[in-house]
This record gives C-alpha cells, structure tokens and sequence, in this order.
C-alpha cells in the first residue's frame, strides 16, 4: 500500500507516539511524490518541532547527504562523514535524524560501508533512505529498512 505524504507523517506521528520509530526507514515513489517534503515533516515530528519545508533549515542533529555534483554520486567519504556523524551524542535535540536523498546513487563501497551503520544503528538516531528507484539499492541495504511508498509525483512523458 502506498501512502500520500501526509498520511505517512500520520503514521510516524503515531508510531512515535507509540514508541515504536524504526531506526532505518526507505521512502520511495516517483520524483516529486514528496520524499523530501516527508523527510522535512519527518524531522520536525522526530523533534517537536513546527513543520518546515524542504530544504530543511541547518540544524545540528540533521545531517543530509546528497549527490556530489559533478559525478552525481554518493561517495564512501561521504558516508563516512555521515556514519561518524551519527556516532557522537545529539547536540540540542533528543534524536539525531539521516537523510539520505538519492540512495540509489550510492556507489557499491558506501553502500557496503553504510551497511553497518544500518545493522547496528547508534542509539538515539533515525536514518531515511529517499530512493525513486529503489531496486537500485543492494537488497542487504532495503532489507535493513522500513519501507514507505509514497503515492504521486511526476507523470511521465506522453
């Protein structure tokens, strides 16, 4: 089943309500279905905050990865960066949140670097994997994840 953003933030509202957040979450569907905008409403929920809108402001528990621009792809340094990232305590928040956009642009090795972080996560943090394509993605990384399809976006070309 797929869901519209809002519906999905429903959802995390009432998953955190519960007590029971994933560590890892994949968010798919087509470009401009709102993987971002949930990422956004993802990170305000997680942080009591009021909504925002992508891009999310700088803040010190967030840290986004995205594309590097001239190879258009997610580099094992960047990981790195993320995953050591993740390692220390939050800053002013009481979780530290991931965004991952573009997860299908992972290279192989920071695909297999960030496979650790996904099976032991560190403690008091959420990572979101935003992927159009998700069969991209090595089945160990979807495997470690929640899945949240999301309805939407872009209509293809005639």
């Amino acid at each position: 089943m797929a869901y519209s953003t809002q519906q999905a933030l429903e959802y995390i509202e009432r998953a955190r309500d519960n007590g029971r957040l994933a560590h890892a979450y994949l968010v798919t569907g087509q470009k401009g279905c709102g993987k971002r905008q949930f990422a956004a409403g993802f990170a305000a929920l997680i942080h009591h905050q009021p909504s925002v809108d992508w891009p999310i402001p700088p803040h010190p528990d967030i840290h986004i990865v995205e594309p590097e621009l001239k190879s258009r792809r997610i580099s094992i340094d960047q990981i790195r960066t993320l995953e050591h990232s993740l390692q220390l305590r939050p800053a002013s928040a009481p979780r530290k949140i991931a965004v991952v956009t573009d997860t299908d642009r992972l290279t192989v090795p920071a695909s297999n670097a960030f496979l650790k972080t996904l099976e032991e996560p560190p403690p008091d943090s959420h990572i979101l994997l935003l992927s159009a394509h998700p069969e991209m993605l090595l089945e160990t990384v979807v495997s470690r994840c929640l899945k949240i399809p999301l309805i939407g976006g872009a209509r293809p070309a005639p």
